[in-house]
């Protein structure tokens, strides 16, 4: 397995530092590019395509800060994708009943109005969330991490929810 911070020669921490990424990515994009390659044989150009794909791949999930403290948890030895995703917060757990709540009220009554505040409060929360994650990664507290990356996968998927009800506004 590629150690995608290897490829780009940052170091192996959170945040990224994404100008540093991105400067590395347009080298290796420069460097890898299958036109570079058009007289290579065939082998060499198949080496160079599935090159290619792994910047890109590592790029975009470095980019990404909740795939990127994902695939940070990973190298630490934690399959985070089949992980256990039981949160036993139970004040993050109620305040995620209302918070659906809130969005089911918005789209029943039909204020979308107040869309784009609930969004930013939602995006304030993850956050919060986030930050707490940063903590608890430099402080090694591994289990406590996976639980803020759970706590993240939870309102990113309200946040998918308000963005469709966005969406779907227009539509009427």
């Amino acid at each position: 397995m590629v150690n995608y911070f290897e490829l780009f020669n940052l170091p192996v921490q959170l945040p990224v530092n994404t100008a540093e990424l991105t400067t590395c990515y347009q080298q290796l994009q420069k460097q890898y590019h299958p036109d570079n390659f058009a007289v290579a044989t065939d082998n060499d150009k198949v080496a160079i395509v599935q090159k290619s794909a792994t910047i890109n791949d590592g790029y975009h999930t470095l980019k990404n800060p909740i795939k990127a403290a994902e695939y940070f948890l990973s190298l630490q030895g934690f399959d985070v994708a089949t992980e256990q995703n039981i949160i036993h917060d139970a004040d993050f757990l109620m305040e995620q009943f209302v918070l659906r709540e809130r969005l089911d009220e918005i789209e029943s009554k039909g204020n979308f109005e107040l869309l784009d505040d609930f969004q930013a409060e939602v995006v304030a929360r993850q956050n919060i969330v986030y930050n707490g994650l940063l903590q608890f990664i430099a402080n090694q507290d591994w289990s406590t991490a996976l639980n803020q990356i759970y706590k993240i996968r939870y309102l990113a998927r309200l946040i998918e929810q308000i963005e469709k009800l966005q969406e779907k506004q227009f539509d009427l």
